[in-house]
């Protein structure tokens, strides 16, 4: 009797447990038959290949997060995930653009992310990026958001995943710094469709002409998610659902002139920093010459050290002995 209820509640734990491990025939394995998949739990369909139990538990956490993130934003939205270890046996080859490999693609039609493993600290937040992108698509109805608007609300969510927030916000007043009168294109291009980027490239400096998508429109800084939670405290809601330019762009001078103040001190334009930097380059490049200068003139000084005297008589005698 004991034996027989330790074998139901065996068998209960089992198929509690089998949606994570046991193979399931979605929708990545109907694009993808060649590798056999294993549905993650996820809030959202989640499959993953050749990827080891521990990382699925942890992507599929990170993933949930995400997913829970955006739809507080946009609602429900549709989405798979394939995951896929690069040793798998899952056929790269299909996705080849020239010399570049498969990192990262989203295929908006089909509502699609199809993400390798090889980065394993980065494909949490590589999923979070990718997603907030597909929820965006659906959310303007598959039109596009202008870039590089999506791609910074996207580095918002990656962000979060990552817990950056603080590093954010400092990686902003530095480069806030050195050029504060910078003004984004906020509308100089559209989302891709589909969309393939590396999540391993793409911290270049903000308005840079790379960034985590491939498409130098959808380039975007990763402290650009900073500029999002100004947005979040400015104008609420309307930061993830207001594609306005204009709007983007008065938002963007109040967040520099905000991190000027919290930098600087004062809300006046930094213009004479560049004279600053100039003169403390001079006065370190003067005191490199001295200094060199100083050596070398000890160098020449420097005597060579004196012979002493021989030995009285030492030589004399040696040479009548010779003799």
């Amino acid at each position: 009797m004991i034996l027989r209820s330790l074998l139901v509640a065996a068998l209960l734990v089992l198929g509690a447990a089998a949606p994570a491990v046991a193979q399931d025939e979605g929708l990545c394995a109907q694009r993808f038959p060649e590798v056999e998949w294993v549905r993650l739990d996820t809030r959202i369909p989640g499959y993953a290949t050749g990827v080891p139990e521990g990382h699925a538990a942890r992507y599929a956490g990170e993933i949930n997060g995400s997913v829970d993130r955006i739809i507080d934003h946009y609602g429900p939205f549709d989405a798979t995930v394939c995951l896929f270890d690069p040793d798998s046996g899952f056929d790269t080859s299909r996705f080849v653009s020239g010399s570049k490999r498969l990192h990262a693609l989203v295929l908006q039609d089909d509502a699609m992310l199809v993400l390798s493993t090889e980065n394993i600290g980065l494909t949490g937040s590589a999923a979070a990026f990718g997603l907030a992108h597909m929820a965006i698509w659906q959310y303007s109805g598959g039109v596009g958001f202008p870039e590089p608007q999506a791609s910074t609300i996207a580095q918002y969510f990656r962000s979060e995943v990552r817990d950056r927030a603080i590093y954010d916000h400092a990686e902003a007043k530095a480069s806030n710094f050195f050029g504060p009168q910078v003004v984004t294109p906020w509308s100089s291009g559209t989302q891709s469709n589909p969309m393939a980027w590396d999540p391993g490239v793409g911290h270049s400096a903000f308005g840079g002409g790379k960034g985590p998508a491939s498409d130098a429109a959808s380039a975007a800084s990763t402290h650009m998610a900073d500029l999002v939670r100004f947005g979040m405290d400015e104008v609420g809601e309307e930061i993830f659902t207001n594609p306005d330019p204009v709007m983007w762009t008065d938002l963007e001078s109040r967040w520099r002139n905000a991190l000027t103040v919290e930098l600087m001190g004062t809300d006046q334009p930094t213009t004479g920093w560049r004279s600053g930097l100039a003169i403390a380059v001079g006065i370190v490049l003067g005191a490199t010459i001295a200094v060199a200068l100083g050596f070398i003139s000890k160098r020449r000084g420097r005597r060579r050290p004196e012979t002493p005297d021989p030995i009285p008589g030492f030589f004399d005698e040696t040479a009548g002995a010779a003799d």
